[in-house]
């Protein structure tokens, strides 16, 4: 299956940012069907995941037994506290009212000096009718990202903005495509939320599928030349907990 554009690049600038990290365990929140777990354990990271819908765990759960690795939780209590080095959280705070709070529960099972690696879509200006219809509740300003993550205690922050310029282009595709669909209406945020994990609206995937790939591929380079400023569609943000112990990741 082809992978739309903001996905390509949004795994791209996730690349460049953690290109030199050495692996390690992580726990990845709202982890949908597993695609970003798997692609760090295939760079020898190890790591759980979890997530609210119970179809996206089995999904998970098959995707990482064809992979030999890989482990999916039903419950966070499940994990130790500061047990992990990386915790990850792939377009998941726009989902969650109460942002703040929920972080400052998931940072606690990052070991002290590890770091927490973030993606949320940018600029609520650009709030439109594909936000509504996955279950967003807010787009980031790359202020408010920083603000949030600090307010939990993570030090170093670090924001780029990424997708510069076509997502520009096919964000306005989704909105028109979707102005006058209405088949997610009956459902609650929540149930939107997890159904985005699964599957995007079928006329927005067909659509933007053609954008996909190598035509996308080229603009991955161009985006880090706007990495440092507010023009993309998407903010990835790491930060790091506190060096409080020994023994945790450089």
């Amino acid at each position: 299956m082809s992978k739309q554009p903001k996905l390509v690049l949004r795994e791209s600038c996730i690349d460049d940012v953690t290109s030199k990290w050495p692996p390690g365990q992580f726990v990845e929140m709202g982890a949908g069907t597993g695609h970003m777990a798997e692609r760090f354990l295939r760079r020898g990271y190890e790591g759980s995941c979890h997530d609210l819908s119970k179809e996206s765990r089995m999904l998970m759960r098959q995707r990482f037994q064809a992979l030999g690795k890989g482990e999916v939780v039903e419950s966070l209590d499940e994990l130790d506290h500061e047990g992990v080095d990386y915790l990850f959280a792939f377009e998941v705070l726009e989902h969650i009212q109460n942002d703040r709070e929920v972080l400052e529960e998931w940072v606690r099972f990052l070991r002290p000096g590890g770091r927490i690696l973030v993606s949320v879509p940018a600029h609520q200006r650009k709030f439109g009718r594909s936000d509504e219809l996955v279950g967003h509740v807010r787009r980031y300003e790359r202020p408010q990202l920083g603000d949030l993550l600090a307010s939990v205690g993570m030090v170093d922050v670090t924001l780029l903005n990424y997708g510069f310029p076509i997502t520009e282009f096919t964000r306005r595709i989704s909105n028109r495509i979707v102005r006058d669909d209405h088949s997610y209406d009956a459902m609650t945020p929540v149930e939107r939320s997890m159904r985005s994990a699964q599957v995007k609206p079928r006329r927005v995937a067909r659509i933007l599928s053609v954008f996909s790939g190598r035509v996308v591929a080229p603009f991955c380079l161009v985006q880090r030349m706007f990495y440092g400023m507010d023009l993309g569609d998407g903010l990835v943000a790491t930060a790091r907990k506190p060096l409080t112990a020994a023994g945790s990741v450089s």
